[in-house]
């Protein structure tokens, strides 16, 4: 086996090594499925597929793809290594979706910090906090702002206000919490150094090579030039994926506005990422189902809308992620062969 091996061994050791976690994930998939059947109304919805225009399809599957190689170039603004080119960073990022599509437990994020550490040798301290961190709370911005206009040029979402509100105090809360802890950097004597402190004295020069690069990877959180562009990029990326479930909405025969289109996208993916069953069968079409409702809709015809799209976006997702993969030299036999990842070579400066 090539040292450069199947990545995404280490997720299925992971599994095996947490079963009480896979056992607790089976009732919460019987659950949802039970919910998906009685709130959704999949005989109807898909009874209407057949009615499907497919370049509108076609239309919002570009824009889709459009959006993934923006939401990767935003990765690449994040990291502090701009050299990293962006060709495989977009490989990795498809074939991650397909991961946490697949395998429960976002699965998909150790992909994105185990592949960029071995191909492109970035350091995986840094990827924890750019993908686990920075890429969450920006998404959080953007979302408030998405969901804030939507209120301002939609009256009839301004239900939906204090909620939105309650929504985006949490986050910028945290979004100032990561912004101090980021601009805290770490001494170049970890003696002095009130974050390593409480460390073992033998650790304090390992603690202190990965929180250096941990922090080194919220470097976007700490001057307001690179928020500013951070946050406009994680806007257009979003808006983009706003553009695709108005699309699909044209595709399934419905006139989606702007603002209800917004809604039904920061629905969607607010629910998958909470891995709760494969392929987000189940909570995806429950969350879709009932936002378009909310939004005044009909229920067969927001079940049509949630089992369609998410048809169409299941078979985006598992093709391009089979490419990248293919591109990645990740070939399905590796993914599923036992074994175990070679370990991150310790810092030449450890003083173990």
């Amino acid at each position: 086996m090539s040292r450069e091996g199947p990545i995404l061994i280490r997720v299925l050791s992971f599994i095996g090594r947490h079963r009480r976690l896979v056992a607790i994930q089976l009732p919460l998939i019987a659950i949802s499925l039970a919910v998906l059947v009685w709130r959704v109304d999949i005989v109807e919805g898909f009874r209407h597929l057949p009615d499907v225009r497919p370049g509108w399809i076609l239309a919002g599957m570009a824009t889709f793809t459009l959006s993934k190689a923006i939401h990767a170039y935003r990765w690449r603004v994040f990291l502090q290594h701009r050299e990293a080119p962006l060709a495989p960073l977009l490989g990795i990022f498809l074939a991650s979706n397909l991961a946490n599509a697949l395998v429960p437990f976002r699965a998909g994020d150790l992909l994105r910090i185990e592949l960029p550490s071995r191909m492109l040798k970035l350091p995986r301290a840094e990827l924890v906090s750019s993908v686990l961190i920075v890429e969450t709370i920006f998404d959080g911005l953007a979302f408030v702002l998405l969901l804030l206009a939507a209120v301002a040029l939609f009256g009839d979402l301004v239900v939906a206000l204090p909620a939105v509100v309650f929504f985006a105090v949490v986050v910028v809360v945290v979004f100032l919490g990561l912004s101090w802890l980021a601009r805290l950097g770490v001494p170049e004597d970890p003696e002095s150094s009130a974050l390593l402190r409480w460390l073992p004295d033998r650790w304090r020069g390992r603690g202190a090579h990965y929180t250096r690069q941990f922090l080194e990877g919220m470097s976007s959180l700490r001057d307001l030039r690179r928020i500013a562009g951070a946050l406009i990029v994680s806007i257009v990326a979003w808006m983009a994926e706003v553009a695709v479930y108005w699309m699909l909405g044209r595709a399934f025969g419905f006139e989606l506005d702007a603002g209800e289109a917004i809604v039904l996208m920061i629905a969607a993916n607010l629910v998958v990422s909470l891995p709760l069953t494969p392929w987000d069968v189940g909570p995806y079409e429950i969350a879709v189902t009932e936002a378009f409702v909310l939004l005044g809709g009909d229920r067969v015809d927001a079940s049509t809308y949630a089992v369609g799209s998410h048809l169409v976006l299941l078979g985006w997702i598992t093709l391009s992620g089979a490419v990248a993969m293919l591109a990645l030299s990740l070939r399905p036999r590796e993914v599923f062969r036992s074994g175990s990842a070679r370990p991150e070579e310790p810092p030449r400066d450890d003083p173990g």
